[in-house]
């Protein structure tokens, strides 16, 4: 990573911070340990396409980071609260990051013809795996998406994947927010695969 970037990734963990103490965009514990989100958000980059639509944004984990590191990729951040999507316009506006947009609606709301062909959802904060694919499944008309999820092991062992769907495909990577290996979980639609 270039020197740019790091620094620019400094800047946007003290803007989240500073943004964070009056709007609550993140808990204490992400607070806690942004340095560590940052860098899982980081381990998934090379996983993704050159579009991604980071559905829950927040306070932009993983899109901002992933933005930084990959100018080449356009990064769609998906927020329905109004003080986060602040937040995120403010913060790609003072970093820079034109490869970026923010969209300051619900998931299910959006008119998937304003999306490109092909992209990647991807999400941290937002439910199980049946909740995104909910989440997500008017965009599915006529689009190559694939829903990615971090998650632990665990915690997928618990899902069950809705008819219609399949996993396919599991990357671990070592976590530095949780003690144990974190995994993206791909997903897409059977008629993707056939």
């Amino acid at each position: 990573m270039e020197s740019k970037q790091k620094k620019l990734l400094e800047d946007y963990e003290t803007f989240l911070i500073s943004w964070n103490r009056t709007h609550n965009l993140i808990s204490k514990s992400q607070t806690t340990f942004l340095k560590e989100h940052i860098q899982d958000s980081l381990a998934i980059s090379s996983k993704l396409q050159r579009c991604l639509v980071d559905l829950g944004s927040g306070g932009g984990l993983p899109g901002i980071p992933i933005a930084i590191a990959n100018p080449e990729k356009t990064v769609i951040l998906v927020e329905s609260n109004t003080k986060k999507s602040a937040f995120l316009l403010n913060a790609t506006g003072r970093l820079g990051l034109k490869n970026t947009q923010v969209i300051n609606e619900r998931i299910e709301k959006i008119d998937p013809s304003i999306l490109p062909e092909q992209f990647d959802v991807v999400s941290r904060a937002v439910g199980s795996i049946k909740t995104n694919i909910n989440l997500v499944s008017n965009l599915l008309k006529n689009k190559r998406i694939e829903l990615k999820l971090m998650k632990t092991e665990d915690q997928l062992d618990q899902e069950k994947i809705p008819p219609g769907y399949r996993i396919k495909k599991i990357d671990k990577f070592p976590s530095k927010t949780k003690d144990k290996t974190r995994i993206l979980v791909t997903i897409e639609t059977e008629q993707q695969n056939g």
